[in-house]
């Protein structure tokens, strides 16, 4: 009875305090918080902070002609940036991500309802109370389950998947490949040994999503330019994406011609010896199909209360990405400030094609490791060569006329009838392939969002979500004296 009285006490005088200190008191405008949280966003793993600032953004180099845009002081917003291009390890996370949510899926759908509720997460219907007639919640069973007592919210991923279960067996099913599809010889058997078991057809391995289009309201005119203004409406600016996830793997045999590379095609995005190799054969597609599960990935394990604080993965803009790329050094040609592709010793800086014939003179005939040569002043790994990076910026030639100075970005949202130009997206960096005139952080390229090459990947930037007092950066990643 003690107990009671004290705590009855104790909340009153609590009441109290906190009353007394409640915005509006004596009637003066004392502002009101929208949260007692701690609303700042922890450093996400393998990113660095990239400082806001303003640079000259363009071709430093005028005889380049892959540098086709002309000089723009523009300011960019602070924001993080994976400090490497995303590799074949982080990238596999993603694939059987889909994989395993496709087969938990199957068994909740499909298998015994003895088992399958199991993988699945539920919560109390609202109406709970009515439809048990009872004033305390009832546990958590198959039966109440059934009874819509509790209702399913989405795949348990704390239930670990036993290969070697029945459930698990039926469900991988719907992933294989057809007979028809698989090798075979004359007599419909297998033409090898190691060909004597069923594979996984990657073309089921489908992630779908949805993602505002937010250039798609009207009256913006990144998003209506060359376009009639009414077109625009509420199909335009929620959209539902269904994307292939597994790397186009054949982009090693079909980008080249009379080149034999089969030996990337079948083990570069699987074995672990190229693990930390960034991954290639991603179409665009694909990157901003990743950088939503990434985000869903992280909301998942962020507590429900701070969840509205968290920023969104996304690719950068090109104007994003050369900033970053240039490290605080506005007049660098490369990431690494000077005009040459070689140090004083005569070590090349980056992973490129340097010499006719002769790609292996940088060390690497193909892609080389994600953190290969040297980071730049802001701490990111090859800005310049080993692949050439996917950005969300539309391409067009004079984008930077009617693009703004301050966080420019031209976006359009590609849909299905669209012009063939509107679908090209700028790549930028250059890659093991190119000559260093692709190198430098001024020239842009593009490719269409719908396919794939095997010396294109991509790396993920995230807002910072808070003004520039409230940010630390570290020094490795302030800018360098101009």
């Amino acid at each position: 009875m003690k107990n009671i009285i004290f705590i009855t006490c104790f909340t009153l005088v609590f009441v109290l305090i906190t009353s007394c200190g409640s915005p509006g008191i004596n009637g003066e405008l004392t502002g009101s918080s929208t949260t007692n949280k701690d609303w700042r966003i922890p450093n996400p793993a393998g990113m660095v902070k990239i400082p806001e600032g303003s640079f000259l953004m363009g071709a430093n180099n005028s005889a380049n002609p892959y540098s086709n845009t002309q000089k723009k002081k523009i300011t960019i917003s602070s924001f993080w940036m994976d400090q490497t291009e995303i590799t074949n390890n982080e990238y596999r996370q993603f694939v059987h991500w889909v994989r395993d949510s496709i087969i938990r899926r199957e068994i909740i759908e499909n298998a015994d309802p003895e088992i399958a509720w199991k993988y699945a997460n539920y919560k109390l219907d609202p109406d709970w109370q009515m439809l048990t007639g009872e004033k305390r919640p009832p546990k958590l069973d198959l039966s109440q389950v059934e009874s819509g007592v509790y209702v399913e919210t989405g795949i348990n991923w704390a239930v670990r998947l036993d290969p070697n279960s029945k459930e698990y067996i039926d469900a991988v099913q719907v992933l294989y490949m057809a007979p028809k599809d698989q090798l075979s010889d004359d007599n419909g058997n297998p033409p090898y040994p190691h060909f004597q078991h069923k594979k996984i057809d990657v073309r089921n391995l489908v992630y779908e999503y949805n993602w505002m289009n937010q250039y798609a309201l009207r009256g913006n005119t990144a998003q209506t330019w060359n376009r009639d203004n009414s077109d625009v409406d509420e199909w335009g600016i929620v959209r539902n994406e269904m994307t292939s996830v597994y790397p186009d793997t054949l982009r090693w045999n079909l980008d080249f011609t009379y080149a034999f590379n089969d030996p990337l095609f079948g083990r570069y995005f699987w074995h672990p010896a190229y693990g930390d190799y960034p991954v290639v054969g991603v179409s665009w597609e694909q990157a901003m199909a990743f950088c939503h599960w990434r985000t869903a990935l992280k909301l998942s394990a962020t507590d429900p209360e701070y969840r509205a604080f968290e920023t969104a993965y996304r690719l950068p803009s090109e104007a994003e990405w050369e900033y970053a790329a240039r490290g605080g050094k506005e007049q660098a040609m490369y990431p690494w400030g000077s005009p040459y592709s070689r140090n004083s010793k005569g070590c090349f800086l980056a992973n490129f094609k340097p010499l006719r014939g002769n790609y292996w003179a940088d060390g690497y005939i193909y892609t080389g490791r994600a953190d290969s040569y040297w980071k730049n002043d802001f701490g990111l790994y090859c800005m310049s060569g080993n692949v050439s990076e996917w950005t969300s910026t539309t391409y067009d030639p004079l984008s930077d006329l009617h693009s703004s100075d301050v966080n420019p970005n031209y976006f359009t949202d590609n849909r299905d009838g669209e012009s063939p130009s509107m679908k090209r997206k700028v790549v930028k960096g250059g890659s093991w392939k190119d000559v260093a005139s692709f190198l430098e952080v001024g020239a842009r390229d593009y490719e269409y969002l719908d396919s794939a090459r095997c010396y294109i990947g991509f790396r993920c930037v995230k807002d910072i979500g808070s003004p520039k007092a409230d940010i630390n950066f570290d020094e490795q990643t302030k800018p360098s004296v101009k």
